[in-house]
């Protein structure tokens, strides 16, 4: 809460800056004369005054909501705590007497939480009102208000998250097979992304999942082969010396939706707001991606007449512009199992059979 009001303090000082500078370029600058004197003043017009009514009147609203919510959410923190104790008192683990004595201490903590918020509230709107503002209410309702208004929601449908994943990948294929490459790190599966989710049933139990995801598949063939570059089309061919890696790399941006099915526990606060929370629950899903691959390239590392020799050759393959594929995945709270299989060629007709298959786990 005090990280928010700070977030919301600097934006206002920012807009108010913003435009006073503009109100200073915007009316004219005028000569009048003060007993005798030559003075210059900023004629700002009949309708500033109200302008700066309505911001001012827009911020006193802010911070009646923000009292409110916290004060919601206090009462909502004491029903539970109420609830637990009476939960103690009939499973015999605390006495009668010792449960009435933590409800009289919770809820005087509670009324004391508030009327403290309350006090601080109040002086907050009193310094609001005698403090002259030139912010505009427009500014102020898309900058500022924005995030209680979010918070005030009586239900809130659509979150967002980071992602991050990790796992093995290798590739299959009409002559390819998980025993052509090794278990070492250089067949590798990593995602990074940007995930949001909407809820599509009553319980939020239903849910799509859609975003943006980099991701990046690592392969080493065994056997001392490798796809080869600077081919019309790349096919699997023999080194012809010996490597310490031998790696190919795709880099790719992709589009994946899919659809979740999980547990969510309910939180109803006084005030009428629901919120649903998917903390410590099992989840699964399934989906697909569609995007485009980004790069792809080879690095040798070997040894030359006593040298060390790193050689990279990048977008020298007959490689297809587009992917897509299927995604599947079960999980537990923040993380999940997954495996995806991209239905795409790696490489375009005639070259080389290919898919990537993947599975690791998930942070989201």
């Amino acid at each position: 809460m005090k990280t928010n009001r700070l977030l919301s303090t600097l934006v206002l000082l920012t807009i108010c800056f913003t435009s006073l500078a503009q109100k200073k370029k915007d009316y004219e600058i005028k000569i009048d004369t003060v007993n005798g004197k030559a003075v210059r003043y900023a004629d700002f017009g009949d309708g500033t005054y109200e302008e700066m009514k309505k911001s001012k009147l827009l911020i006193i609203n802010r911070l009646q909501k923000e009292h409110e919510i916290y004060a919601s959410n206090e009462k909502t923190f004491l029903k539970e705590q109420i609830e637990r104790i009476n939960e103690r008192v009939k499973n015999g683990k605390m006495t009668e007497e010792k449960a009435t004595e933590f409800k009289r201490n919770h809820a005087q903590n509670v009324a004391d939480r508030i009327m403290a918020h309350k006090t601080k509230t109040e002086a907050e709107i009193e310094f609001a009102k005698i403090t002259t503002s030139l912010v505009s209410p427009e500014n102020v309702d898309v900058s500022v208000n924005i995030d209680y208004r979010r918070k005030y929601q009586k239900e809130i449908k659509t979150t967002s998250r980071l992602t991050a994943g990790s796992g093995y990948n290798f590739m299959t294929g009409d002559n390819l097979s998980i025993d052509d490459f090794g278990w070492a790190d250089d067949n590798t599966y990593i995602s990074f992304g940007y995930q949001w989710q909407t809820a599509i049933s009553k319980n939020q139990k239903w849910r799509f999942n859609y975003g943006i995801t980099y991701q990046s598949h690592k392969t080493e063939l065994n056997g001392g082969r490798i796809f080869s570059p600077n081919t019309d089309q790349t096919q699997l061919v023999g080194i012809g010396f010996d490597t310490n890696k031998a790696i190919f790399r795709q880099d790719q941006l992709v589009f994946p939706l899919n659809i979740e099915f999980g547990g969510t526990s309910k939180k109803e606060f006084e005030d009428g707001r629901i919120r649903y929370n998917q903390r410590g629950k099992w989840k699964a899903g399934m989906g697909g991606f569609v995007g485009f691959n980004m790069s792809s390239r080879i690095k040798l590392k070997y040894e030359q007449n006593g040298r060390k020799i790193k050689q990279t050759t990048v977008n020298a393959f007959d490689t297809n512009p587009w992917v897509y594929g299927v995604d599947a995945f079960v999980g537990y709270g923040n993380y999940t199992l997954f495996g995806r299989m991209n239905l795409n060629n790696v490489f375009k007709s005639g070259s080389v059979d290919a898919q990537y298959v993947s599975f690791g786990i998930r942070l989201q």
